[in-house]
């Protein structure tokens, strides 16, 4: 695949912080990588990697093959399915805080 994650579930406690790695393929090094929410059959966008960080979701690229999002301070209400999601592929991770 184009995108994928190295762990499609991971698990985080309430106030602490959880990070998942992200691999895409050489084709999309120049394209905007996008850690977004699916909510109401949509994918909100919650941090990128061409704008200023989210004070709790943070981005890093490699530049050649992964990047990390690190998200801190997590709340129950976090739970639920989020899309690793570069160019127009997207590949899902199960999120849940505890």
């Amino acid at each position: 695949p184009d995108v994928s994650v190295v762990n499609s579930s991971v698990s985080g406690h309430e106030g602490g912080d959880i990070s998942v790695q992200c691999l895409y393929s050489s084709g999309y090094i120049n394209e905007v990588k996008r850690w977004c929410r699916y909510k109401d059959q949509s994918c909100y966008t919650v941090g990128r990697t061409d704008t200023s960080h989210n004070s709790s979701v943070q981005i890093s690229d490699d530049g050649e093959s992964s990047f990390t999002v690190l998200m801190t301070g997590l709340r129950p209400n976090d739970s639920g399915w989020y899309f690793c999601s570069v160019g127009k592929q997207e590949a899902p991770v199960q999120l849940n805080v505890t």
